[in-house]
């Protein structure tokens, strides 16, 4: 299954910018249930990543769209 990924192995992976600024910790994923694709990663952030321009959830997690990240070994990028 080369090129997939378990659920359980990705949260708790950190989430970085292309140019390495750690943003969080990933926390869960939001699953489109007519497809079951993955839609969004709902990412714990770091304390110094302002989130007053970033769309949340209700409890102050990061919403990000699964079409702008990479996974490599340790970590997630966003593009």
């Amino acid at each position: 299954m080369e090129g997939r990924f378990f659920t359980k192995e990705l949260i708790g992976k950190k989430i970085e910018t292309v140019s390495g600024h750690t943003v969080g910790i990933l926390s869960d994923f939001v699953i489109d249930t007519d497809t079951g694709s993955i839609k969004y990663l709902l990412v714990k952030p770091d304390g110094s990543v302002m989130t007053n321009s970033l769309k949340v959830d209700n409890v102050g997690r990061l919403v990000i769209e699964t079409d702008r990240i990479r996974i490599e070994l340790d970590r997630i990028v966003i593009n």
